[in-house]
């Protein structure tokens, strides 16, 4: 598996691809892998055997965690970046690394086959209730799920900031519908165009404890820590709390 820090990126996958995920690509490479190494390590996902990266978009923590592990699955729902993923995989030599398409509600043919499961930044844009489920079936026994999603005062920071926007993607459009979803109960799928889910800390570990885990730790996002008790924790990415709500929120849970 490679050391390098650096992924190399062509030209030519950059122009195949949307302006929001040309500038998603971008951001989430610009400053190397060593970051998403720190991360894992925060949380002791690193010497792994097969960990499942649920969501894995352009595969920013896929590769990051193939550098520390025997082997590491990402699976999405988009298969134009699972295709640009793939790419990435290959002309940076990772050779242990897979990449599939499926949905996190139902990614057949893997019954307890991971010992850990990595979702980041997604599971807000799905049924949680069953994507929980699930990876209840995909772990082994002692297995660790990490999660990291978003509270309310995030929609309403991207209602109010319009962090990162580009001409196919609109914050503040999007908090909005974001929160229409949760007034309405209401869905017609998440995605940046319909909206997605509001999550909580309290309603996410009830979910998480119906689905038979239990939850090992739990707090704002860059604060959960079960890896090494003497490194320092690298800064979090967010505020707890945006005027006064839940910001991004993360935890870690074990099946039995």
């Amino acid at each position: 598996m490679p050391e390098t820090d650096k992924i190399e990126i062509p030209d030519r996958l950059l122009r195949r691809l949307s302006a929001n995920d040309t500038g998603f690509l971008q951001r989430v490479y610009s400053s190397g892998l060593d970051k998403y190494r720190k991360h894992l390590g925060r949380i002791g996902f690193v010497d792994k055997d097969r960990i499942l990266d649920a969501g894995c978009g352009f595969g920013q923590w896929t590769f990051a965690m193939a550098q520390t592990s025997t082997q590491v699955v990402g699976v999405d729902i988009d298969s134009e970046r699972l295709s640009v993923s793939a790419q990435l995989a290959s002309i940076n030599d990772f050779k242990n690394v897979e990449f599939c398409r499926a949905s996190l509600e139902d990614i057949p043919n893997c019954e307890e086959t991971f010992d850990a499961i990595f979702c980041y930044s997604v599971v807000y844009l799905t049924d949680y209730h069953k994507v929980f489920r699930n990876f209840f079936r995909l772990l082994r026994k002692g297995g660790d799920l990490y999660i990291c999603t978003n509270g309310p005062g995030w929609y309403l920071y991207n209602i109010i900031q319009q962090p990162n926007p580009s001409t196919d993607f609109h914050p503040r459009r999007y908090g909005i519908r974001t929160f229409w979803n949760a007034l309405t109960h209401k869905r017609k799928g998440f995605s940046p165009s319909t909206g997605a889910c509001i999550m909580t800390p309290t309603g996410t570990k009830r979910a998480l404890d119906r689905s038979g885990f239990e939850v090992v730790t739990l707090g704002a996002e860059g604060t959960v820590t079960t890896g090494d008790r003497h490194t320092i924790p690298p800064a979090p990415n967010y505020n707890a709390r945006y005027m006064g709500l839940v910001n991004v929120f993360e935890l870690i849970a074990r099946k039995p």
